[in-house]
């Protein structure tokens, strides 16, 4: 499932600035864009998935999870320069992880597991038909300045397998942040599917790693929501958030969402810190 070449430029992409910048702005999205296939998604993958991609386009950086049956009509539309392939089924049984980002800003990517432990063959949303897991970018705020960006998407489900599951996934995820990003700043967005039982061990998890909740820092008065946004700074890169919201328009003609879940929307201002 790796790939030496996960990113792709488009021919208009701009030229890189030659020096960089000390601060700037960035925003990211978090988005399930329910791409199973049709009769088996919640809404029409099919009429809905270039939509998505089109929209995608107003922000920094896009990160999506279940891109799993249609990725060439995610991509239809997309103009951001910097996106990851689609998955190739070829002849195998399963759809990938589902875990894709497209960007304006230079990203490269850094690699890809599936979670060693799931919860649900034949049932408990089928979360094990698949390959779930995590998937990590670097992404250039500026020449020379980069930050990792990683996608999630845990299992769904709210019987005690599925919660046993999600804090096997945990783990594994700390254990990736702690390897691959020692002493870097981190985003972290995805679908978590927490249970509001599950916030608090979550939450020190997290707080161990250093990371923080954009949606707690600024009081968005919506913690139970199953899409996240969180991130660090680090001793060279502060990361402030400045809003947290759910992005409107993100409807068909008829006024229909276009997916089961609704976009995440995290901004950011971010500072290099001297000496």
């Amino acid at each position: 499932m790796l790939a030496a070449t996960m990113l792709l430029r488009a021919a208009t992409a701009a030229a890189a600035p030659s020096s960089s910048s000390a601060n700037g702005r960035f925003d990211v999205v978090t988005y399930n864009v329910a791409g199973l296939p049709e009769g088996i998604s919640n809404v029409h993958p099919v009429a809905n998935l270039p939509l998505i991609g089109a929209k995608l386009n107003g922000f920094d950086v896009a990160l999506v999870q279940e891109d799993f049956a249609y990725p060439e009509l995610l991509r239809q539309r997309s103009l951001l320069p910097y996106r990851s392939p689609g998955f190739v089924r070829g002849e195998k049984l399963h759809f990938g992880d589902g875990l894709s980002l497209f960007s304006r800003l230079p990203a490269r990517d850094s690699g890809r597991e599936p979670w060693a432990a799931c919860h649900g063959v034949v049932d408990s949303y089928f979360d094990c038909l698949t390959p779930k897991g995590l998937a990590r970018w670097s992404v250039e705020l500026s020449p020379g300045i980069s930050i990792d960006v990683y996608n999630v998407h845990l299992d769904a489900g709210a019987t005690r397998h599925d919660v046993s599951a999600r804090q096997a996934q945990l783990r594994q995820l700390a254990d990736a942040v702690r390897r691959g990003s020692a002493e870097r700043s981190v985003v972290l967005g995805g679908d978590f599917n927490l249970t509001p039982r599950e916030l608090p061990a979550f939450k020190k998890l997290m707080g161990e790693l250093g990371l923080a909740e954009v949606c707690e820092e600024l009081r968005c008065g919506q913690p139970a929501r199953l899409d996240r946004v969180l991130f660090r700074g680090s001793s060279r890169l502060r990361l402030i958030p400045r809003r947290w919201r759910l992005a409107s328009g993100f409807r068909d003609a008829n006024g229909r969402a276009l997916s089961d879940h609704e976009p995440v929307v995290a901004s950011f201002a971010w500072q290099t810190i001297s000496g």
